[in-house]
């Protein structure tokens, strides 16, 4: 029998972009609480990648409006952090 699951390409893009957010809010946490620079600085640099990524990718998802409420918010809460580690925007 074909699992639509694991095939849908929605499914897999909105996947995709929950990582990425995730993955960005990791390390954003991550650099708060480093007592290292580098390690500040690092963290820091890559959950701006993952921010970017969401804002590149997520226009070309057919996301249902929980998801685009999901996303924002998320993709909010990273920004707010990223600006708390000195990120400007």
């Amino acid at each position: 029998m074909y699992d639509q699951r694991k095939t849908d390409p929605t499914l897999i893009e909105v996947g995709f972009l929950r990582s990425e957010l995730q993955t960005g809010l990791t390390l954003t946490k991550i650099a708060l609480d480093a007592s290292h620079r580098d390690k500040t600085t690092r963290n820091r640099a890559n959950a701006r990648k993952a921010y970017d990524a969401v804002l590149r990718f997520s226009p070309k998802v057919s996301l249902s409006n929980d998801e685009i409420s999901e996303i924002k918010s998320k993709l909010e809460q990273l920004k707010a952090e990223l600006k708390m580690l000195g990120e400007e925007f």
